[in-house]
């Protein structure tokens, strides 16, 4: 019996040992998984920050989107307008050329009515360099 008892007794230091250990292993879990849980709260407060931020820049994004757009269509309205103002010069020079044309064919036309009226001093004589 006191056999049993040694045998008894190794076995409850064995079985008090790995006890111990399992503990010991328990309290390091338990440590590791309060880091870890510390690690995925900053890791979640750093993605709810990049996802605020994120919206944010879509946001902005969106804004400059839009007023490139609304520039966008100024710059075409420049455009025909400065289209439309070259088309109305281009008209306005034609009508200048073809009015100066015209004031020079009626002057040719006073001058030769001028020059069959009686006493009319020739327009190549006329005084003072004047026509």
């Amino acid at each position: 019996m006191l056999e049993d008892l040694d045998l008894l007794s190794v076995r409850l230091a064995a079985l008090i040992s790995l006890t111990q250990q399992l503990a010991a292993e328990a309290d390091a879990l338990r440590v590791s998984l309060a880091q870890v849980q510390t690690e995925r709260d900053v890791l979640l407060t750093r993605l709810t920050q990049e996802g605020t931020q994120a919206k944010a820049l879509t946001r902005k994004v969106d804004a400059y989107a839009s007023e490139q757009a609304s520039l966008q269509g100024s710059l075409d309205l420049f455009k025909q307008e400065q289209s439309s103002l070259q088309a109305q010069l281009q008209s306005r020079e034609h009508e200048v050329t073809t009015l100066r044309a015209a004031t020079a064919q009626a002057r040719e036309r006073i001058e030769a009515v001028l020059e069959r009226l009686p006493g009319a001093v020739p327009a190549k004589e006329a005084p003072n360099g004047t026509r």
